[in-house]
């Protein structure tokens, strides 16, 4: 059998707590790219309490729909390619979800991105993840705090809110 890619697909929106009922378990062929495609091997997925709307409602990006991947971030490498800026070996970061193998042309929400050298997989869907990319933008465009202000951050036990106290 050929090698299989193994996901986790949004089966129930959820009432209350997620639940593993509001998932589905599912293995299948490992997918083919085409011209202008790379593959990624998924080898970090990042958990992000955003992921707790994405399955629910419309927020920045529309809900996951039923049948569909979980969606989060993840980091990993390029195994085959027919993309001009992507090769085999590249470490990656793009919103792939939750399954072992991605078909993707780099574009979508949160487009892949190539992780420098020396910054690992944690810190690449962390710092420079959603959590951290939130912090930043949050506080610098959107709050756009000045010399002299003061910078309260009420979250910042959370990873988003640790973030956005570190920069101000």
């Amino acid at each position: 059998m050929a090698e299989s890619n193994r996901k986790w697909v949004l089966k129930s929106r959820p009432r209350g707590m997620v639940d593993r009922a509001n998932f589905e378990w599912r293995e299948e062929a490992k997918p083919s790219i085409k011209d202008g495609e790379f593959l990624v091997r998924n080898l970090s997925l990042s958990c992000d309490p955003a992921q707790r709307a994405w399955m629910e409602i419309d927020t920045y990006i529309p809900k996951v729909p039923i049948g569909d991947v979980m969606l989060a971030l993840t980091a990993g490498q390029v195994v085959e390619s027919k993309h001009p800026g992507f090769q085999r070996g590249d470490n990656v970061t793009g919103a792939w979800g939750w399954q072992d193998y991605a078909a993707t042309d780099g574009g979508g929400f949160l487009a892949a991105m190539k992780i420098p050298p020396g910054v690992d997989f944690p810190t690449a869907l962390s710092l420079f993840g959603v959590t951290g990319l939130t912090a930043y933008f949050g506080l610098l465009a959107v709050g756009a705090p000045k010399p002299g202000d003061t910078v309260v951050v009420s979250g910042a036990a959370g990873s988003t809110g640790w973030f956005a106290a570190q920069i101000a």
